[in-house]
């Protein structure tokens, strides 16, 4: 057992200590951008730009582009999506149509192939709610969204919301 000084404890623990100090201050301030969050998350939606008629998709109209001006994020800060609200023509359901969404950044696929609309959204909402959040680069980040009609008879008219939050620095 080492030996005790009486004024400063174990002999030796002091500058042992002070040894793993810059150690130590690195890790915490490291941390502390995770504890701290150094974001202001603002709510924001990225609708469609023709949100009170919304895009008309022609009759057993296959993989029809929305605008990619509207789903591209041209602002200084990132765009944390959270849940996308679907909304159709009162003459159709969420059966009627298929999306397909592509991350152009990343040229990540969200969904492997085209999906029935109505399988991704909670029947009560018209939402699908992401389990963990997509973020959409600032400054010319965005998604391709191509919608498939399967009404092969009408044309329906689609509107598609983007709700989440910017991440605004503090």
């Amino acid at each position: 057992m080492p030996p005790l000084d009486q004024q400063n404890g174990p002999s030796g623990l002091a500058a042992m200590l002070s040894q793993f100090l810059p150690t130590i201050h690195d890790i915490v301030n490291r941390i502390k951008p995770l504890i701290a969050q150094p974001i202001v998350r603002v709510p924001y939606n990225l609708p469609l730009a023709t949100p009170i008629t919304g895009q008309v998709i022609p009759a057993a109209g296959r993989s029809v582009a929305l605008s990619a001006q509207d789903f591209s994020s041209s602002l200084e800060w990132p765009f944390e999506v959270h849940s996308i609200k679907f909304s159709q023509d009162p003459a159709h359901t969420f059966r009627d149509w298929r999306i397909f969404i592509r991350d152009q950044v990343y040229s990540q696929d969200l969904m492997k192939a085209s999906a029935r609309v109505a399988t991704l959204v909670a029947d009560d909402t018209g939402m699908w709610k992401l389990q963990f959040p997509w973020i959409i680069r600032a400054k010319g980040g965005g998604w391709t969204i191509q919608v498939d009609n399967l009404d092969a008879v009408n044309p329906i008219t689609v509107d598609i919301n983007l709700q989440g939050y910017l991440l605004v620095p503090q």
